[in-house]
């Protein structure tokens, strides 16, 4: 977990210093904080929805010699915006959210990428849509 979590929180740095979403707050799903409610000021709450390891050899039976891991996770970035914009500019920032993670991933780990439609949550009052990404990476050894 320690490998995926290093490699998402990698990316978000990316996306912060980004102009385009230099006004989104982002913040760890399940943080020790407080749910802020009424929601203030566009924030992107980020969650690791499942993950995935896999140890053998690389390539299966053609290259015995190289060890790894394949790591995987899927993740989402939920953009909430304040209840009393109604979710004005949430469709744009979405946009520009997802051509950042396009940008930030240098590595090349994204393998797909998705919006939902709009969606309301009560607990905060909040409209807000996800952005969810699916990623694959591999840590290979010699052996």
């Amino acid at each position: 977990m320690t490998q995926i979590q290093r490699q998402i929180d990698t990316l978000i740095i990316r996306l912060k210093r980004m102009d385009a979403l230099s006004d989104v707050r982002f913040v760890r799903e399940y943080g020790s904080g407080n749910i802020e409610t009424p929601v203030r000021g566009m924030t992107a709450v980020v969650g690791i929805t499942q993950t995935t390891r896999e140890k053998g050899y690389i390539g299966g039976f053609l290259s015995s010699s190289v060890r790894g891991e394949t790591y995987g996770a899927k993740a989402e970035i939920r953009l909430y915006a304040p209840a009393n914009e109604n979710g004005e500019g949430l469709s744009e920032l979405v946009a520009k959210l997802m051509a950042g993670l396009e940008a930030a991933d240098e590595e090349h780990l994204i393998t797909k990428v998705h919006a939902s439609s709009i969606e309301f949550d009560p607990n905060t009052n909040s409209v807000f849509r996800k952005v969810e990404f699916e990623m694959e990476f591999c840590l290979c050894e010699e052996g």
